[in-house]
């Protein structure tokens, strides 16, 4: 018997092609191997997504590869700026400098597409939430034995929502988008961004493995 695992997550918050550059000394990624940020760096060729979507699974993906130096660096680096954030960050940074360490997730286009028109109809009706998830999920389930979701309300920046999703404050006794993040067996990864009625702007990360 197949054994089906749905895993959802969701954000709401404040409102408030990725390339391996050179680093400069203020630079949080400064420390960071450049075979590593290639290797985070699974959308790069692809098209179907936008520059901050592809920042969301380059971000997802370094934290997945190299936790320990993700804390110490973009972590770090993010809250200082962001100090609002720091409240549920010591349970964070614990799992992180833990160092457990997972793969690069790869892009789907057929979960994009899912994630895209998602993202689009919660926009345009102002709502939130994980709305027939299931159904939604049914053609995945015989590609992928574990799915999951993580949606982010009022964020445009890929960085941005990511860390809300990462920090997870809206979860503090789940930490179900925090799960799904650093969750070693989904492999693959749909990412889409959408305007939003209520919260201006939304993200939907679906994941499988």
């Amino acid at each position: 018997m197949k054994i089906t695992h749905f895993i959802l997550g969701i954000a709401t918050v404040a409102i408030s092609s990725i390339k391996v550059m050179a680093q400069t000394s203020d630079d949080p990624l400064a420390t960071w191997d450049k075979a590593v940020l290639q290797q985070a760096n699974t959308a790069e060729a692809v098209t179907y997504l936008t520059d901050e979507e592809k920042k969301l699974i380059f971000y997802t993906n370094l934290c997945r590869l190299q936790p320990k130096l993700f804390c110490q660096t973009v972590l770090e680096d993010y809250l200082k700026k962001h100090p609002d954030l720091n409240k549920g960050s010591v349970g964070l940074r614990r799992t992180l400098l833990a160092d457990k360490r997972s793969g690069a997730l790869v892009p789907d286009e057929e979960f994009t597409k899912m994630a895209k028109a998602y993202a689009e109809k919660m926009g345009k009706e102002g709502k939130e939430g994980h709305i027939d998830f299931e159904q939604r999920m049914k053609p995945f389930m015989k590609k992928y034995m574990r799915v999951g979701e993580n949606c982010d309300y009022g964020n445009e920046q890929g960085l941005d929502a990511f860390m809300r999703l990462l920090v997870d404050q809206s979860d503090p006794v789940n930490l179900g988008h925090r799960k799904n993040l650093l969750d070693a067996n989904f492999k693959a990864i749909g990412v889409a961004g959408a305007p939003h009625k209520t919260y201006r702007f939304n993200y939907v990360m679906d994941f499988g493995g």
